[in-house]
């Protein structure tokens, strides 16, 4: 089988050079030695390492092995690659480096790649298609923009990105909140009334500090992360939600100031009460 792969642990022969480590399964197909010499040299310098050809793997940062890895298993030119986890034992900069050098590569190569994760900002990041098991069995096949914005069941909305999760339910097709707030949707033109169970990611809620028509809130605590600022809001209803919004020059909502909490209805996801049907899709519309 032709099959190349990158494990989670590098799996570096420690006894080899950064130069035969890459070589190793070209010279297993016993290729003229000329051509492993320019495919070992032509992989080095793919992914950056040709200066380190003569050094042993435990000179190398982990980066830079996990970089011999990929060379090794693009080298032979694979029909597919299996990627097991390749940035799991990087730290938080070089996985964010590594994961760069990943998505080049793959769409420079052009080779057909299976990678699996259970870092979903990973996943978002590298893949052109995802697809969110759950014990074993597929729950959504997607594009990351799919996946994130319509999942399709509750798993998949809680699996992949942060979001809340607030009861709520369908009355003459409009969505009733607990605290009395209504939102109208065209979408619900085509389903019964029933209780449902809402998905709403942390930015889309709009926060604001005076009116009517919303979800009443108290700030709990709040994250000042740079770009964004966190908030932990608790509902009139008891039930805790996260909110992210573009940090500001103005000053954070301090703990214990009452917020009116909005949402942005073109991106929120409804599903039935048991979870296993988003009601926005169009193919649960269509049932």
């Amino acid at each position: 089988r032709n099959i190349g792969m990158v494990f989670q642990n590098y799996a570096i022969f420690p006894h080899l050079t950064v130069g035969d480590n890459v070589a190793f399964g070209l010279k297993n197909r016993k290729l003229e030695k000329e051509k492993i010499q320019v495919l070992t040299k032509q992989y080095l310098e793919l992914m950056q390492i040709a200066e380190y050809a003569a050094r042993m793997p435990n000179q190398l940062s982990g980066g830079q092995q996990q970089r011999i890895a990929l060379a090794r298993a693009l080298v032979i030119s694979p029909d597919v690659l299996l990627m097991d986890e390749p940035l799991s034992n990087l730290d938080a900069k070089l996985r964010l480096e590594m994961r760069s050098v990943i998505r080049h590569t793959q769409k420079s190569v052009g080779i057909t790649t299976v990678y699996v994760t259970h870092d979903q900002e990973e996943a978002m990041a590298i893949s052109d298609t995802i697809a969110v098991m759950d014990a074993g069995i597929i729950q959504h096949v997607g594009t990351p923009k799919d996946i994130y914005q319509r999942p399709k069941n509750l798993f998949v909305a809680n699996f992949i990105g942060r979001t809340n999760i607030v009861p709520a339910r369908i009355e003459q097709n409009t969505l009733v909140f607990p605290s009395g707030y209504r939102i109208k949707l065209e979408q619900f033109n085509q389903i019964e009334d029933q209780e449902v169970q809402c998905s709403i990611r942390p930015e889309e809620f709009v926060i604001s500090k005076q009116g009517d028509e919303g979800i009443h809130g108290i700030v709990k605590e709040y994250s000042y992360l740079g770009l964004n600022t966190h908030y932990a809001v608790e509902t009139q209803g008891g039930w805790m939600v996260e909110i992210v919004e573009e940090s500001s020059l103005e000053d954070e909502l301090k703990p214990g100031q009452k917020v009116l909490l909005q949402v942005k209805k073109d991106k929120i996801n409804i599903f039935n009460q048991e979870g296993s049907r988003n009601l926005i899709r169009s193919e649960a519309r269509e049932r």
